[in-house]
């Protein structure tokens, strides 16, 4: 059964507070939760029947009762398990009780309706990481983005950080960290994504990915969603640091007031010096690029089931590095800086009913300068919203809620008049934008056992955008059929919203009545789920609509449209000794956006994509991962050749269809050596607990992956650009913990 239930289903008991006001003076009964594998059973409702008195556990299990000093007959139950009951004899100091639950498949909890849930995942929504996942992913360098390439559903163009799902580019995924909305999640940020994630996995309790069909609860994006969740310890006391060949890090959780107030926080750094020492570096870089981020998180724990938590995040990097772009040979420098504080609430009311709030505050800067250009963007974001879960009954649960908006951006920029000219003296043009987006939005969605063995999900959600002054209405459903104890069979459809990006709302040169894009989803897939095995497979369909184009009279226009269809394949097997999965994408995507002048091959995805990973645990203490990577290669513009332009003295670029040439097709092997152990006390420092020492050889085979083209002067000849790991590289590095 999957550590983390459904959040209050099954909690419908009548959990009555001073059923027994009248008896003698009490005592105090704590204690805790648990599976048959040790882990915390979260929201179990404990009640004593014979005085009506109950109370809710915690997420980590734990719970207190006031009683009478005797013999108390206690039941414990929730939803996927057994209940049980334990009969405890209570003196006037108190007590301590601990009761392990068994599993027990119960209606609407035993099948996931959702669709589009590939990856290392129970029984929830989508696919679930955990921190181990990331950190061990080979390849991954223990980031949630780049261990998140592995999963069939990302079809990613390039090797980057960015999240590409099914044909949609990163900004068509939302990002959510502890129900806040994250913008600008990565570091070394681009027009394609970044290259690393900006938070730390130390921080990294859970992250929920979907690629399509989810739940009417996330609004404001068409592709996908990752919904991370960081840890959240009561009384841990640790503290961690580690360093490898490109950086540094720490980190400590830390209990305050034990069972009341906790703290986790964590802080890491990037610098190329040892790097450049042992493999020397590009001679392009003007100045090495370098990276930083930190969070911090305060937990209070004000009553058994409710808890207030606010966690800050901060980021920054800066790089300078030669470029040849078009004609124009120059320095690239770029510097950003991104903030995020999330306020977030959660109580369990009625012992059925789950309330979660939540106020998110984001400030992002960037400035990017390149030949002529000199592009400012500041950004100041805020969210509030409320969801609610209520279990009706065992066949039936209600979940609802929202939350408002509220998006600016000041955009101070310089950009060429031509996109081809960035040389000195080409003419620009001034845009000083400064658009504001309200969007309120509620949902609502019902779950529910229809008929033996099918189970359905139906709800929707809609959305008001000040910018174009409509609603918009986002109908979803999805049906599940389990086809005996290992087999199911799912089918889903929804519409999904998005607003366009602040750079075409701009007053002057762009269109501040832009409505929202949408995409409609057909999902169908097929499931057999064993002990150590999983098979998924899953065919989709998204239809784009109202996508942003490029307009003579308005600069920009709803006109776009297209497609992305394909299928999804998953193979996960795992016993004592080794372990691995193999995931498969075949996808078709087209769209007319920009300035399309028809449906073209879009540059957001590939057609093929495969990864194969596996562990070997050579001892208990050693384990050794590899990770095979292959994508075909992505559309791109080709440049046929030059025509020269006396009056400027330059060449411009004649330019093939878009999206009309293929990149080479992308292969790296990954492989990583993981040794874990301790230290005894010494030199003043207490022992140790689980450290990890690790060696991770990156694109082992020195497959000489394309990034881009670059091209001479007069566009007659071209110089393919190596990708970021075009190169053998072995990166070392330890991690101890106290």
């Amino acid at each position: 059964m999957r550590r983390n239930a459904r959040l209050g289903i099954g909690l419908a008991l009548a959990l009555a507070g001073g059923g027994a006001a009248g008896n003698a003076a009490g005592a105090t009964l704590t204690g805790v939760v648990v599976d048959r594998g040790g882990h915390p059973v979260e929201f179990a409702s404990v009640t004593v029947p014979s005085l009506q008195r109950g109370v809710v556990a915690d997420d980590e299990g734990r719970w207190t009762l006031e009683l009478p000093a005797g013999a108390w007959s206690i039941t414990v139950a929730q939803l996927g398990y057994q209940p049980a009951s334990r009969t405890v004899t209570l003196e006037e100091r108190g007590g301590s009780l601990r009761v392990a639950l068994a599993e027990e498949p119960v209606p609407v909890g035993e099948v996931v309706v959702s669709a589009s849930s590939f990856g290392k995942a129970g029984k929830s929504e989508g696919a679930t990481l955990r921190r181990m996942d990331i950190v061990m992913t080979p390849g991954g360098t223990a980031d949630v983005f780049q261990s998140l390439r592995a999963l069939p559903s990302i079809n990613a163009p390039n090797e980057g950080a960015a999240v590409y799902v099914r044909g949609g580019d990163p900004h068509e995924t939302l990002i959510r960290l502890d129900g806040g909305e994250l913008g600008h999640p990565y570091h070394y940020e681009g027009a394609s994504g970044g290259l690393f994630g900006s938070f730390d996995a130390y921080m990294l309790k859970s992250a929920f990915f979907s690629s399509g069909g989810f739940s009417s609860k996330y609004g404001g994006v068409m592709s996908g969603v990752l919904d991370v969740e960081t840890q959240d310890p009561m009384n841990l006391h640790t503290v961690s640091v580690g360093a490898n060949f490109v950086g540094g890090n720490v980190s400590s959780s830390w209990a305050l007031v034990p069972d009341r107030l906790s703290f986790v926080g964590t802080g890491r750094f990037t610098r190329l010096d040892v790097l450049k020492a042992f493999y020397g570096t590009a001679h392009d870089y003007v100045s090495l690029p370098q990276s930083a981020d930190g969070a911090a998180k305060l937990l209070f724990r004000y009553s058994p089931t409710g808890r207030v938590s606010l966690l800050g995040l901060g980021s920054g990097d800066q790089v300078d590095v030669r470029n040849h772009h078009y004609n124009y040979d120059g320095s690239f420098r770029s510097v950003a800086r991104n903030r995020l504080a999330v306020l977030q609430w959660q109580d369990v009311l009625g012992g059925s009913l789950v309330l979660k709030g939540h106020a998110t505050a984001q400030g992002y800067s960037s400035r990017r300068v390149y030949g002529v250009l000199d592009a400012s963007v500041r950004e100041r974001n805020g969210l509030a919203s409320v969801d609610a879960t209520w279990a009706m009954s065992a066949r039936h649960q209600l979940a609802f809620g929202g939350g408002v908006r509220r998006l600016e951006t000041d955009d101070e920029s310089a950009v060429p008049a031509d996109s081809t000219d960035f040389g000195p003296g080409a003419p620009v043009r001034v845009q000083s934008g400064h658009p504001r987006v309200t969007s309120p939005g509620v949902y609502v969605e019902h779950q529910w056992r229809v008929w033996g063995p099918v189970y359905a999900t139906w709800g929707g959600r809609a959305d008001y955008t000040t910018a174009s002054s409509e609603w918009t209405a986002d109908p979803r459903g999805a049906l599940a059929w389990r086809l005996g104890n290992r087999q199911t069979i799912r089918v889903a459809a929804g519409r999904y919203h998005q607003l366009p990006r602040a750079a075409f709302l701009d007053p002057v040169y762009g269109n501040p009545q832009l409505r929202p894009s949408h995409a409609d989803h057909v999902i169908a897939g097929y499931e057999w789920k064993a002990e150590d095995v999983n098979v998924r497979f899953e065919a989709y369909r998204k239809e784009y609509r109202d996508l942003v184009t490029r307009s003579d009279a308005t600069y920009y226009a709803n006109a776009g449209h297209g497609f992305a269809r394909g299928v999804d394949v998953f193979v996960q097997r795992s016993n004592a000794r080794v372990s691995g999965w193999v995931s498969y994408g075949l996808m078709e995507s087209r769209r007319k956006e920009l300035d399309d002048p028809r449906e073209l091959p879009a540059a957001y995805g590939v057609h093929h994509s495969l990864s194969l990973v596996g562990t070997w645990q050579v001892q208990s203490m050693l384990s050794l991962g590899a990770r095979w990577s292959y994508a075909a290669g992505r559309p791109y513009t080709p440049i046929l050749g030059g025509e020269y332009d006396a009056p400027t003295d330059r060449w411009r670029p004649v330019m093939a269809e878009n999206h009309s040439g293929l990149l080479p097709d992308y292969r790296r092997l990954d492989v990583r050596l993981t040794r874990l152990f301790s230290m005894p006390s010494r030199a003043g420092l207490p022992a140790s607990g689980v450290c990890a020492a690790y060696v991770e050889a990156l694109n082992v085979l020195g497959d000489r992956n394309v990034l881009d083209y670059g091209y001479s002067r007069d566009y007659s000849t071209r110089v393919p650009v190596g990708s970021y790991f075009s190169r053998r590289m072995a990166v070392a590095g330890v991690a101890l913990t106290w």
